[in-house]
């Protein structure tokens, strides 16, 4: 009997300090507050089976954050992210400024599942329609979530990649009329 008592007394401690020193968030962005110093401006938030996943601008309005944040027993915990530089837009619009390419990994440090491997970008050219990406060794094409925000001069794209590593993608880009705008070079 004594032994139960025992057991029940330090099962309770662990759990009571597991809770003190739980570094938990009430909210996901919350919890990318506690990692990230800036986080900006919201610019699409989606709502996935394993967590929340965040897009955000920063205030200079040259980066583009993706930020993952996940459901835990007691609260929100970011889970991975990265960021990416914003091509400047320019009156001369470059070759390869029609639209841009950000990879991020799961990662190691990812302590749960998240929507990563991702890739995803912005788009400059007002005559790009869709994109379309596609595994250059299987032949599959993923799906692309393409969004527009009335406070930027650009719309977000986004593509979740198959978990294996070191495979190719090429990523391009059409018109209205499904004609072909420009084909990315490929993207591992």
């Amino acid at each position: 009997m004594t032994r139960i008592v025992l057991f029940l007394c330090l099962l309770t401690l662990f759990s009571f300090s597991y809770v003190l020193t739980d570094d938990s968030s009430p909210t996901p962005l919350e919890a990318i507050e506690s990692i990230r110093e800036e986080i900006g401006t919201i610019f699409h938030e989606a709502s996935t089976e394993k967590g929340t996943l965040f897009f955000l601008v920063r205030e200079d309005s040259q980066t583009i954050d993706a930020e993952f944040a996940k459901k835990t027993i007691l609260g929100w915990k970011w889970g991975n992210g990265g960021s990416h530089t914003i091509p400047a837009v320019s009156e001369v619009p470059l070759p390869d400024s029609a639209f841009s390419t950000h990879y991020i990994a799961n990662g190691k440090e990812n302590p749960f599942d998240s929507p990563f491997p991702m890739l995803f970008g912005v788009i400059l050219d007002p005559e790009i329609d869709s994109l379309t990406v596609v595994n250059a060794k299987t032949g599959k094409t993923l799906e692309v979530e393409i969004i527009d925000h009335e406070l930027f001069p650009f719309r977000l794209w986004y593509a979740q990649l198959p978990l294996k590593h070191n495979e190719m993608f090429s990523i391009t880009a059409f018109g209205k009329d499904g004609e072909t705008i420009i084909t990315e070079k490929e993207v591992s």
